[in-house]
């Protein structure tokens, strides 16, 4: 039964919403060989696809379908409601998100492609390896909580990925401003592409204040926009009207 319900939510996302992060893949590897062939370090724009391109790809889609349903009026009525399709969704777009992240990010760092302060190479492998998942997860997760929630809150789809979008061309221009104030720092959602790349001769201090504490304090954010917009899928009254208005 489960695996049914899985299977009809995967095909009502349809095929364009889920290849659209996989073409956004092809599109920056193959912009990275043509950076190569001009002789130009391809290396940021790698990894820019990665940290930026995937999750506010992910979290738009997470906006688009997690506000709106054409059954919404009749889940009101079943005992299954509408927030359990919801997170099946939402978790259904987690998944392809994380499958296509740590196969890009690791093939970055398999062919010495991703670039890490030169005192990493006293870290464990494993150490090593959580760090480099770091730099995709806590974009992803942020960018698919905000993207839904801001698309509940707002009671409009559209509203909701425009603000999201909006916040992402923010963090680009004003990424100098965000990282060199403390109070917006833990905002600072592109750290590793944005700010002083490549950070190979970052110190400890440098790479704990502008990477590591950012990316945990940006984790727990997360953690409070999930709950905020867990609550409001849960309204699904609230939900029905603003999928009547839009």
């Amino acid at each position: 039964m489960f695996v049914d319900r899985l299977y009809y939510e995967i095909k009502l996302l349809g095929k364009k919403a889920l290849l659209t992060p996989l073409l956004l893949v092809i599109g920056f590897v193959l912009l990275a060989f043509i950076l190569n062939a001009r002789h130009v370090d391809p290396a940021r724009t790698l990894q820019g696809g990665v940290e930026m391109m995937i999750p506010i790809a992910i979290g738009s889609m997470v906006g688009t379908v997690i506000a709106q349903d054409p059954a919404l009026e009749l889940q009101l009525t079943v005992p299954r409601k509408y927030h359990h399709t919801g997170i099946l969704r939402f978790l259904c777009l987690l998944v392809l998100g994380v499958v296509l992240s740590v196969i890009y990010i690791n093939t970055l760092a398999a062919v010495h492609m991703l670039y890490l302060p030169k005192f990493t190479q006293q870290w464990s492998p494993l150490s090593i390896f959580l760090v480099i998942q770091l730099i995709w997860l806590a974009p992803l997760l942020w960018c698919m909580a905000a993207g839904g929630c801001f698309s509940l809150l707002l009671q409009s789809r559209t509203a909701g990925v425009a603000l999201l979008c909006a916040i992402w061309i923010a963090e680009i221009v004003f990424k100098d401003f965000i990282a060199l104030n403390n109070w917006l720092r833990p905002f600072l959602l592109f750290p590793a592409t944005l700010v002083g790349f490549p950070p190979t001769n970052a110190t400890p201090e440098q790479y704990n204040m502008y990477f590591l504490q950012p990316h945990y304090e940006l984790l727990a954010i997360t953690t409070l926009i999930l709950i905020i917009g867990w609550l409001l899928l849960r309204n699904a009254e609230r939900m029905l009207k603003g999928s009547t208005e839009e």
